[in-house]
């Protein structure tokens, strides 16, 4: 069966966009202004794509072609024209070809389908290298974590793990980029090694002036 295809404004932005993540923005160039007013008229969902040359505000910039669609489910307006609004990544897609740049760009898109898998072999050393992760992490800051609470689908196990770790977003991208869950999975447990290692160097190097074991 063939993906949908559908016509929808990107929004390139420095940041990449996982399903189930949550986005805010705040919005005051006319062009996004009258972007948010045309998708209130439809179903409210826009594209966001992590900009390749370019940056966020002035000329037109070049995104990267996978992205993910953006669903707004809360907005204010503020008193100086501003919208504030939250948005959560919804599928993702990629861009087959851009159909117009001024006001905004929009672009025809291929949806592409998530990943329904089952268990998979790299998802239990993820939630174990992840958790290793997330309490060096607050212990650097003085505090600890517990557990996390691991979702049971591995697509969204990958997607959570991507989108709360500190790396670069060319890495980010790379991971929203993959075809499955599983190889997604795969490249965070060499991912987590890399950052845990980095983590525990620094660590060393800070010695015991923080209230932190490294153990």
């Amino acid at each position: 069966m063939a993906n949908e295809i559908r016509d929808i404004p990107l929004f390139p932005l420095g940041t990449v966009l996982f399903p189930g993540m949550q986005l805010p923005l705040q919005l005051f160039e006319p062009r996004y202004l009258q972007m948010f007013q045309d998708i209130s008229h439809a179903d409210s969902c826009f594209g966001v794509v992590l900009i390749k040359e370019g940056v966020e505000v002035g000329a037109p910039a070049v995104p990267f072609d996978i992205g993910t669609i953006a669903r707004v489910v809360q907005h204010e307006n503020t008193d100086d024209g501003r919208i504030v609004l939250m948005s959560v990544g919804q599928q993702r897609f990629r861009s087959i070809q851009v159909l117009q740049q001024l006001p905004y760009m929009t672009a025809r898109i291929e949806l592409l389908p998530p990943d329904a898998a089952g268990a998979t072999q790299a998802g239990p050393l993820v939630k174990e290298k992840f958790l290793e992760y997330a309490r060096l992490v607050a212990g650097m800051a003085n505090e600890w974590v517990h557990e996390v609470p691991f979702p049971e689908a591995p697509a969204e196990l990958a997607y959570l793990v991507a989108r709360n770790l500190e790396v670069s977003m060319a890495i980010k991208q790379g991971l929203l980029e993959m075809d499955t869950a599983e190889e997604c999975l795969q490249a965070e447990v060499e991912i987590l090694e890399m950052v845990i290692n980095h983590l525990r160097s620094r660590v060393r190097r800070e010695g015991p002036s923080q209230r932190f074991s490294a153990n």
